[in-house]
């Protein structure tokens, strides 16, 4: 939790964390495509940038910026596109899941 609502912002918020997994899940799956596909020449880097919103509270948008490794052909780069997309957690957020709330 930030310093302002009271915590010691000593890691990463929920929503970080969020985005953190969205990072990672898009990471893993285009660095499986490159790697089969023997775009080796360096690794994949994934940046996100939170959009937040309010009424209600929540992430209004996360913009993934994927960096390749070097010397992947612009026509496959739409196929990295669709690899990227088809992360389960990407889809979790595209298909937003049932969420049952019990209180015990």
């Amino acid at each position: 939790m930030s310093e302002k609502d009271g915590g010691q912002d000593a890691g990463p918020s929920p929503v970080e964390l969020l985005a953190g997994l969205l990072g990672a899940c898009i990471g893993m799956m285009v660095q499986t495509y490159c790697n089969r596909h023997g775009y080796t020449d360096g690794d994949v880097g994934v940046s996100l940038t939170l959009e937040l919103a309010d009424a209600p509270k929540r992430v209004g948008g996360i913009v993934v910026d994927v960096e390749l490794p070097e010397g992947i052909p612009e026509d496959r780069k739409e196929a990295i596109r669709r690899m990227a997309e088809r992360c389960p957690v990407h889809e979790t957020l595209r298909n937003v899941p049932r969420i049952d709330i019990d209180i015990l």
